[in-house]
């Protein structure tokens, strides 16, 4: 919720937090930084950062990069929201499965991030996409297709399980459902090489036009003064998997993430159970 309204509503949850966590026996700062959350509670070895969510605030990039945040401090972040709606996507990001859009037989579907995918020629991987409005894009692991595929050079993307399964999954980008690139895991996703996806584009340092180029041979098949235009000429840069060990900068099990976070809920959703102050943790 961008502007004044939503930042009056994270102001107002901030401060309802604050003085909840005052009353439960914390000490409570407001850091003026705005690199820091609004609140910084502390009990003892117990350090809360308290992260106010404003309806548009519920998304995955946010509430990964607040909780990331929160872990590089060695602290817990509280999620405070008002309503029923954002409080349920906190939940639902958090617990149900943790940080990931899907996971079957431990294979994950990777919620979309805000980053794209920086390729080993120069600039950021793309696809031609002439549909109407934008292209839904997925990623997920899965077992196919076999045989070699694009890796990182530490990655054996050959090599196989007991079971016959890729020792590293597969990772498949789709757009609207169809693949269009495959590469061999998570790791890969470091600087892949051009070939990997259909297209790549590179803002030119001398003319500062941008260029589009086919993976496969590098030819330039566009040449455009911008976003906007490139986006007009067809060409959609590919955004990056948003892979919790990666967003986080460590992995975490799921013990380490239950206590990693708190939900309280302020408001005309707040729970009857929750009056006496306590973090409604929502499992």
């Amino acid at each position: 919720m961008p502007g004044p309204l939503g930042d009056a509503t994270r102001r107002d949850l901030a401060d309802a937090a604050a003085d909840r966590l005052a009353a439960e026996g914390f000490e409570v700062a407001r850091p003026e930084s705005a690199a820091e959350p609004p609140a910084v509670a502390t009990r003892g070895d117990d350090r809360v950062a308290v992260e106010p969510l404003a309806a548009d605030d519920a998304t995955p990039t946010v509430i990964v990069s607040r909780l990331g945040h929160a872990l590089d401090r060695d602290r817990r972040a509280l999620f405070v929201a008002r309503d029923a709606d954002t409080a349920a996507a906190v939940r639902d990001l958090l617990a149900d499965p943790p940080l990931l859009a899907a996971r079957t037989d431990d294979r994950r579907t990777f919620h979309v991030g805000p980053d794209r995918i920086p390729v080993s020629g120069g600039g950021y991987a793309c696809v031609r996409y002439e549909g109407l409005g934008d292209p839904t894009f997925s990623w997920r692991e899965t077992d196919t297709p076999a045989g070699p595929v694009a890796a990182h050079a530490d990655v054996d993307a050959t090599a196989t399980g007991d079971d016959g399964r890729p020792a590293v999954p597969r990772l498949v980008c789709e757009v609207d459902g169809d693949p269009v690139a495959v590469l061999g895991g998570v790791a890969s996703l470091r600087t892949p090489p051009d070939e990997a996806f259909p297209f790549a584009y590179r803002r030119d340092p001398d003319d500062k036009q941008f260029r589009v180029r086919r993976g496969d041979d590098g030819t330039v098949v566009e040449t455009v003064g911008g976003f906007g235009a490139m986006r007009e000429a067809g060409y959609v840069p590919v955004p990056m998997p948003l892979v919790p060990e990666h967003a986080l900068g460590r992995a975490l099990d799921a013990d380490a993430l239950a206590a990693a976070w708190d939900l309280s809920v302020i408001g005309d959703a707040e729970p009857a159970d929750d009056a006496d102050g306590d973090a409604d943790r929502g499992r």
